[in-house]
């Protein structure tokens, strides 16, 4: 019987790897030692080496480091949306609701020595002053308001001491109290400062930042029409459009509709606390959702 070449080439694999039985060895070395082409082929698997193991470990390297900054910023992402709820509830739960003047919510205490004392009454929460020197120069002038919150009356209620008025020695020629509603302010200390009546009006300084943020968010806008080809412009106009967008959910979340306030202070900080949560969640879902363009030479 003759063997033909690939024949022999089907049992070359099992020759080379010392798998065949001792008479197809005998078979193999027959034929080889008359066939130049499959001792040719015999060769070439003997010396066959196995392809080199790629070692480089760059690309698995650089998709760990991804999944990592993704959980870094989801945990961000996280971290600042809590961050917003516990600022918009604290911030709820002691807005103050203002008190109408009565003289139980508030009383003067006048000492022998000059100095004055608020006296206020188990349900107000916290107070403001706002203190001018009289039109007359025989002292000054104090506005008070008191307020009720949410927390005093359902959390943790706790009653004001009372209050030096003039702590420096101030001498004090008239106390009003004025309310929100739009009604006259009440003299309850000392002599009126004009023949009229008097009005406290809240500050309209939330409503200028607001027009700032607006004024920004067109700005932005019409940029990211301008350069939307260009993607690293885009991109960085982007993160800036997230400051006056963040900014303006946080005064509706912490004012709502309004911009008029009587605790300017108070009010502009919960605003700002509330916007820097919310630029760093905004940002680290933007991070998430939305890959950041390669840079070109």
């Amino acid at each position: 019987m003759k063997i033909s070449c690939n024949m022999i080439r089907d049992l070359l694999p099992l020759y080379v790897e010392d798998l065949a039985s001792q008479d197809t060895r005998d078979l193999v070395e027959e034929h080889i030692a008359s066939c130049e082409n499959c001792k040719k082929r015999l060769e070439e698997m003997r010396t066959f080496e196995e392809p080199p193991v790629d070692t480089d470990i760059a690309p698995l390297r650089n998709l760990q480091n991804t999944l990592r900054k993704k959980k870094l910023q989801t945990i961000i992402l996280s971290v600042m949306v809590t961050l917003v709820f516990a600022v918009v509830t604290i911030a709820y739960l002691t807005t103050p609701a203002y008190i109408p003047y009565n003289e139980y919510a508030v009383s003067i205490i006048e000492k022998d020595d000059g100095t004055v004392l608020l006296n206020f009454s188990e349900e107000v929460s916290g107070f403001n002053v706002n203190q001018y020197p009289a039109a007359d120069n025989s002292g000054y002038v104090y506005d008070i308001t008191t307020w009720e919150t949410i927390w005093q009356q359902k959390i943790n209620k706790n009653d004001l001491d009372n209050t030096v008025l003039n702590p420096n020695g101030e001498t004090v020629a008239s106390i009003y109290y004025y309310n929100t509603d739009g009604m006259e302010n009440t003299l309850i200390y000392g002599e009126p400062i004009t023949d009229g009546s008097i009005v406290t009006l809240p500050r309209l300084v939330l409503s200028y930042y607001v027009l700032l943020a607006i004024g920004l968010l067109f700005i932005c806008g019409i940029g990211l029409v301008i350069f939307r080809k260009n993607e690293k412009i885009r991109y960085g106009l982007e993160k800036i459009i997230l400051l006056p967008i963040s900014y303006l959910l946080a005064h509706l979340l912490i004012k709502g509709l309004h911009s008029s306030t009587y605790l300017a202070g108070r009010d502009l900080y919960l605003i700002v606390l509330v916007s820097i949560s919310l630029y760093g969640a905004l940002l680290a879902g933007k991070s998430i959702l939305i890959k950041k363009p390669k840079s070109t030479l």
